[in-house]
C-alpha cells in the first residue's frame, strides 16, 4: 500500500503504479448496501479491485483446486487487491447503509464477442 499524504487541504495517494498493474481499462463498480456482484471467473484477465468508499468482502475460489481466500477491504485501507485468471471472485458490500465503490483496473478491454467470463457458484 502506498502512504497517505494528508494535510489541511485534504489528502493524496497513489493506488497504482505501471510496475503493479497491466492495463487494458479502467471501471467503477458501485454496488449497494447488502447486494454482491459477481460469481465469475477469467481465463486469461487479471483484475485489480480497490475500495474507495464503504466496506467490501472479496470471495475468491479457484476453480482448479477448489482452495478459498476471503478479503476485506475498504476506504480506510485503499490498495488494489489483485484477482488472477482461473479465481472466481464474488464481492459483497458489507456496508451498513452506504454503497460500495470499488475502482476495478482490468488487464485487457471488454470485448463483446469474447467476454472471457465464466459463471461459477
Amino acid at each position: 500500500m502506498y502512504p497517505i499524504h494528508k494535510n489541511e487541504t485534504g489528502l493524496f495517494q497513489e493506488l497504482a503504479r505501471t510496475k503493479d498493474v497491466k492495463f487494458g481499462q479502467i471501471s467503477l463498480l458501485v454496488i449497494n448496501s447488502g447486494c454482491s456482484r459477481g460469481g465469475h471467473y477469467h481465463t486469461r484477465k487479471e483484475e485489480w479491485f480497490c475500495c474507495i468508499r464503504g466496506q467490501c468482502r472479496m470471495d475468491l475460489q479457484n476453480i482448479h483446486s477448489l482452495a478459498t481466500k476471503n478479503v476485506l477491504f475498504d476506504e480506510a485501507n485503499r490498495e488494489f487487491i489483485k484477482v488472477e485468471p482461473f479465481w472466481s471472485h464474488t464481492l459483497t458490500n458489507i456496508s451498513d447503509e452506504k454503497a460500495c465503490d470499488i475502482i476495478i483496473i482490468i488487464s485487457e478491454e471488454y470485448n463483446e464477442s469474447d467476454p472471457d467470463t465464466f459463471k461459477f457458484e
